[in-house]
């Protein structure tokens, strides 16, 4: 299965089991924080929709407080429970998303 046939499937996964509960790694607390938000690691965001964006920005999830509040950001900017159903297949995605995102640095997108 080629990386757009693997994205497509996990967004579908994740789709079907919204609301997901995750937690912000320490790069989406501080936009948080930036934005009036003073969440910290422990606190749970809630996944409302996620889009499968192409290979650029891969998986965008919207995330949501409890406040309402919401945002956009990568999957592989979220923490997920070793319980939740899907948790090894987007702990797979996030450890090859982050290698892709590596190579595309290096490579440009020329």
């Amino acid at each position: 299965m080629d990386i757009s046939e693997q994205y497509k499937d996990l967004t579908n996964k994740i789709n079907e089991n919204l609301p997901i509960r995750a937690f912000p790694i320490r790069e989406l607390l501080q936009i948080f924080r930036k934005n009036g938000h003073p969440i910290t690691l422990k606190t749970e965001l809630t996944i409302t929709s996620v889009y499968n964006s192409g290979d650029i920005s891969g998986i965008m999830c919207i995330v949501e407080l409890a406040d309402g509040y919401k945002m956009a950001c990568a999957l592989t900017h979220l923490i997920f429970s070793k319980t939740n159903k899907l948790y090894t297949e987007i702990a797979d995605y996030q450890k090859k998303r982050n290698k892709r995102i590596k190579q595309l640095n290096l490579t440009g997108l020329n």
